[in-house]
């Protein structure tokens, strides 16, 4: 009687697993490759009970009950077990992130930014006590970020404060009105950031948090002056494509001041509280794209001094074509500090006039750890060193530096193209055809499109004895700061804010920066869904009860 009774259950196992599985793929139950299995497992289920019960009656007329019931209550009980175990596992401090912009961690920047912290904070959080969800979810995500900060600082104090209650504490900080929503206020000595929570799901960003934590602990804040008069992106333009508004606006959310400066040729000088001179783009929207001598001999007076200089370069510049006029910028960047800006343009077969940079190492087959690049950026110089997320440049000239570079300069290429890049140098035709045909001349890539220098100086560092160096990173592409580029690729806005930060020797601030981006919808096909669905519904229950199978049968076969 056991074979027939074993039969019938394996086979009402089997049917009706398939029977399932074809209805959630499927979807109809009235289909004849359904209801067929499904059928016969149910008249194999009722063969196999009705066997089960006359074998149960025997046993209990042998007096082997008893075992089968201890068999049944230990397994009740080891159930019991796991499910405590996933419990405590559920609730203890590890957790997986798996988001896309990695909500339930934080950013690189953001734990640097705190690991480095040498003096305390206050987070005082004002929340309304009053009968509202929004009100309560926005306090306790609040909560758990800042709880998730103080595990890398001792340095972050949090209060948590009514508004109504009190009222003394938020007039002492000078806030006349407080979000109903819930308002953040992050305190270092006499600065502090106020953040007001809003929206439909109001939440304290790391973004904002992190900008309002380094704004506060600044002692000075470093000036980046844009230079204007020679056809560079604007930081007034707000278009949203080719304007220069948004980088303004980060910088100044990271705690630089930002002005425009233009060079007098009567009285040329750079401002002596610059920290950044930025030249974003030359000739781009305007007609001259180039310096006037006055106008470099500034520059250089301002780098002998140990300025600091952010030079994005295009390969479309516009020079002044008169017989008598000369390019004296690119020259002069060559002649003192070593600076190939090439009158070129890197395109590829795949990706003509887009340049991306990636972390990924596969096209660089050739590659030795000497080289100390990982994918595209340089894994040893700060400013990409950390750089992990994609960039883009579009119609970008080469950058290199000369193989015997000028006394007292030292120098760091930071981003390469892919094998497959060339340098057309016939930028007439790539204009106007469209066409770039790669002559034995024109330099193959890997290309260099980016580069770092630092120059010594005689400016002193006050009474330490020592002295200031010049530092001047230089990029073959401006696109890749304008809105439309910084807003849509990450990688972009990582890798200015990392040269601004490397420039006025604000290390602790190069890291990968947290993102604001939404969790973007997931569009699935009626196939993908029925996929899905049947993962969750029978897929993950199928695999268990083989494993659980399988440990039987190896039991069963060792015992």
């Amino acid at each position: 009687m056991a074979h027939p009774r074993s039969l019938c259950g394996i086979l009402a196992m089997v049917l009706l697993l398939v029977g399932a599985n074809l209805l959630v793929l499927q979807q109809t139950l009235f289909s004849l490759w359904v209801a067929v299995p499904l059928l016969l497992g149910i008249a194999c289920g009722l063969a196999w009970l009705v066997m089960a019960l006359m074998h149960v009656s025997r046993q209990v007329q042998k007096g082997r009950f008893l075992y089968n019931l201890n068999a049944v209550v230990t397994s009740i009980l080891f159930l019991g077990v796991c499910m405590m175990i996933y419990v405590f596992i559920k609730h203890g401090g590890w957790s997986w992130d798996l988001t896309a912009e990695g909500r339930r961690t934080l950013a690189p920047q953001t734990v640097q930014v705190l690991e480095n912290l040498n003096k305390d904070v206050d987070v005082i959080c004002f929340f309304l006590q009053i009968d509202d969800e929004l009100v309560r979810i926005a306090q306790e995500k609040t909560e758990r970020f800042l709880e998730l900060c103080q595990r890398h600082t001792p340095h972050l104090k949090i209060r948590l404060l009514d508004p109504q209650i009190d009222r003394a504490q938020l007039e002492g900080l000078k806030i006349t009105h407080a979000s109903t929503q819930g308002t953040i206020v992050i305190r270092c000595g006499t600065r502090q950031k106020v953040i007001m929570l809003q929206g439909g799901s109001p939440r304290l960003e790391e973004r904002d948090f992190t900008n309002g934590l380094i704004n506060v602990i600044r002692d000075t804040q470093p000036t980046i002056a844009f230079l204007t008069g020679h056809g560079e992106r604007s930081t007034e333009d707000k278009d949203e494509k080719d304007g220069g508004t948004l980088l303004k606006t980060v910088l100044e959310s990271e705690s630089y001041q930002t002005e425009r400066i233009a060079i007098s040729i009567t009285h040329p000088e750079i401002p002596p509280h610059c920290s950044v001179l930025f030249i974003n783009g030359m000739g781009t929207s305007g007609l001259h794209g180039d310096l006037h001598p006055e106008e470099i001999k500034a520059i250089q007076a301002y780098l002998d001094h140990g300025g600091r200089l952010l030079l994005l370069m295009d390969p479309r510049r516009r020079i002044d074509a008169s017989p008598n006029q000369v390019e004296q910028f690119a020259p002069w960047l060559k002649q003192r500090y070593g600076i190939i800006v090439g009158a070129d343009m890197a395109v590829s077969p795949t990706e003509k006039w887009k340049v991306p940079f990636t972390a990924n190492q596969a096209p660089f087959k050739e590659d030795t750890p000497e080289t100390g690049f990982m994918g595209a950026f340089n894994a040893r110089h700060p400013v990409t060193q950390h750089c992990d997320q994609n960039a883009l440049f579009q119609a970008a000239c080469t950058v290199r530096l000369d193989e015997r570079m000028p006394s007292g300069v030292t120098g760091s290429q930071l981003l390469r193209t892919t094998p497959d890049f060339f340098a057309e140098s016939d930028l007439a035709m790539l204009m106007s055809q469209g066409k770039a045909i790669k002559n034995p001349e024109e330099q193959q890539g890997p290309l260099s499109m980016g580069v770092a220098v630092t120059a010594k100086t005689d400016a002193a560092i006050g009474d330490s004895g020592q002295t200031r160096d010049a530092r001047i990173v230089v990029f073959g592409d401006s696109d890749f700061a304008a809105n439309g580029q910084i807003a849509a690729i990450p990688g972009n806005l990582n890798l200015i804010l990392n040269a601004v930060a490397w420039l006025t020797e604000n290390e602790d601030l190069i890291a990968i920066r947290p993102s604001s981006k939404q969790d973007p919808p997931v569009l699935l096909t009626d196939f993908d869904q029925r996929v899905l669905v049947w993962i969750a519904v029978l897929g993950t229950l199928q695999a268990v009860a083989l494993a659980g199978l399988a440990a039987y049968t190896l039991r069963r076969k060792h015992q």
